[in-house]
């Protein structure tokens, strides 16, 4: 299959992938609105955003401060809580984990998009 036709058919992921077919496969941990705080305070992070029936999304490390400030952190649910839609703006949100990989040192931030 062409990576870059891949989408995502159920969440939680069990690995992240590229349009250049790299596939990164190491969650390490959930994160708490605190500790993506705290990755954001050290440099930049990686955001991917996971939603069911599209591609990954990719965004650009440059734009991560703005994109966590305005439409993550808005969003984001706790890990282990119940996710009550209308409790969020607009009825969504997104649970959030960090993944490492080999070809980066910049933290890779997962949001699972939920609706």
């Amino acid at each position: 299959m062409d990576a870059a036709l891949r989408v995502v058919t159920r969440l939680p992921l069990e690995q992240l992938w590229r349009d250049s077919g790299v596939v990164i496969t190491s969650r390490r941990r959930a994160l708490t609105v605190d500790d993506i705080t705290q990755l954001l305070s050290f440099g930049t992070v990686e955001f991917v955003v996971a939603d069911v029936g599209k591609k990954l999304r990719w965004l650009d490390p440059t734009n991560c401060s703005d994109f966590w400030k305005i439409e993550a952190r808005p969003h984001l649910a706790t890990e282990g809580s119940r996710m009550v839609l209308d409790d969020f703006p607009g009825s969504y949100c997104y649970r959030a984990s960090e993944w490492e990989s080999d070809l980066t040192a910049t933290p890779i931030v997962l949001l699972e998009h939920h609706h």
